[in-house]
């Protein structure tokens, strides 16, 4: 029996076959999705719009001039960035994008250079330990919630609207767009917040965006993968 050659299955006869490919195949049409263009567009306009509803929120709460330019200056700098992010992570396709390790690298350098830049935009220091009572943490509490919400506004925005479309590397898409989210989340609040201290802008703003990469990398499996 053991020299015996193994029988080969039968193949369903063509009856079944048609059958089979016609209950497959009901309701099915041929259709194209959006182009990674599109898609980057409708994130960057989300974020822009978030952005632009703080300023006018900003405006209206008599936010001093400065401190208008200065969060307007700083989210048109870093949209920039989240334009280079989306193009090299998630706007072409899977087999033409950035490297594992480039991508990689955006993903851990991104959130580093965004709390250098808090630090450089810092307008006062305060010792720790005055930050963390009081007032002080108060605000940075609240503050980061709103910044929270917000950021995780446009990371929804941006993972539903590259959904489907990475079944190599799903996790690092996440991540990437939950970075980009909260950019948009942190760069809106610098605008509408009128606080500049340095402990403020990292825990408030910055933690933010390391928060909603983490998240990203969580659920990216789940909504980028085909």
């Amino acid at each position: 029996m053991d020299d015996l050659p193994w029988p080969k299955p039968e193949a369903p006869s063509k009856q079944c076959s048609a059958a089979i490919e016609r209950t497959c195949t009901k309701d099915l049409h041929a259709s194209r999705g959006l182009s990674g263009g599109a898609r980057m567009a409708l994130c960057l306009a989300l974020s822009s719009t978030v952005v632009g509803f703080l300023y006018w929120l900003a405006q209206r709460a008599d936010r001093s001039e400065l401190g208008l330019r200065t969060g307007l200056y700083g989210a048109l700098g870093w949209g920039a960035v989240q334009a280079a992010v989306l193009f090299a992570g998630l706007a072409r396709p899977p087999g033409a994008r950035g490297s594992c390790a480039l991508r990689f690298a955006l993903a851990l350098l991104l959130p580093v250079a965004f709390l250098c830049y808090l630090a450089f935009d810092a307008w006062s220091f305060v010792p720790f330990a005055e930050f963390a009572h009081g007032a002080r943490a108060e605000h940075a509490f609240h503050c980061g919630l709103v910044s929270l919400f917000v950021g995780a506004t446009v990371s929804a925005g941006v993972l539903l609207a590259f959904r489907g479309t990475d079944p190599l590397t799903p996790r690092l898409s996440g991540a990437l767009a939950g970075l980009v989210g909260g950019l948009g989340g942190a760069l809106a609040m610098g605008i509408a917040c009128p606080s500049h201290e340095a402990w403020h802008l990292w825990f408030a703003h910055g933690l933010v965006v390391v928060a909603l990469g983490f998240f990203g990398f969580a659920v990216g499996r789940r909504i980028l993968a085909p």
